[in-house]
């Protein structure tokens, strides 16, 4: 992995934690392809390496009052991506020995609240998905979960590319409002990105 500025590094995760979208961004965009990496090396599924490096940023952003404590934030930052591509190779294991609902992870309190937060910013964003407009929810999915792009989606339902761009938008932005309206505040880059 390249070595990143500590010093600018540092900076953003200060920013962060007064909760300064830009400055997460600007971090999302550095990290995002040296966590894709390493993520990928491990778990070498395109979709799941999508999924574990957007909740590597999710962490991050809903723990962000502890970012200026951290001293390496790159290596900060590269232990969460192995830490929770572990855990979930972990899971994997575990379900195929032994299989449904049946066992139990057993968490240390951090990361039971972390998975607590994660869990409960999904359930409200896949709330906020389904008061969507009929149309804008069919063209979120079809972009999401299908992980098809905007001119594949516009050329099935007949439409511009740019209704579908303007849709995604829209959705982004009320998505987000109904996370705030719940006392959740992320990114919107979080939300256009990740797939629920």
């Amino acid at each position: 992995m390249e070595k990143n500025d500590k010093h600018k590094d540092r900076a953003l995760f200060s920013r962060i934690a007064e909760g300064d979208e830009q400055a997460f961004e600007e971090l999302f965009h550095i990290y995002m392809p040296q966590l894709y990496r390493i993520i990928y090396n491990l778990v070498p599924v395109e979709a799941t390496v999508k999924d574990l490096t957007q909740e590597v940023f999710l962490y991050l952003w809903l723990g962000r009052e502890k970012l200026p404590e951290v001293e390496e934030p790159q290596y900060w930052i590269s232990r969460i991506a192995y830490n929770r591509s572990f855990k979930y190779l972990k899971q994997q294991k575990l379900r195929a020995v032994q299989p449904g609902p049946a066992h139990e992870f057993h968490l240390h309190t951090n990361e039971t609240e972390d998975a607590v937060n994660l869990s409960e910013t999904t359930r409200l964003i896949r709330q906020a998905i389904n008061e969507l407009p009929q149309q804008q929810q069919k063209i979120y999915h079809l972009n999401r979960i299908s992980g098809k792009k905007p001119a594949e989606i516009a050329a099935e339902l007949d439409i511009s590319v740019q209704a579908v761009r303007n849709s995604l938008t829209r959705s982004g932005k009320v998505i987000r409002e109904y996370l705030v309206d719940h006392g959740i505040e992320i990114p919107l880059i979080l939300i256009l990105l990740h797939r629920f």
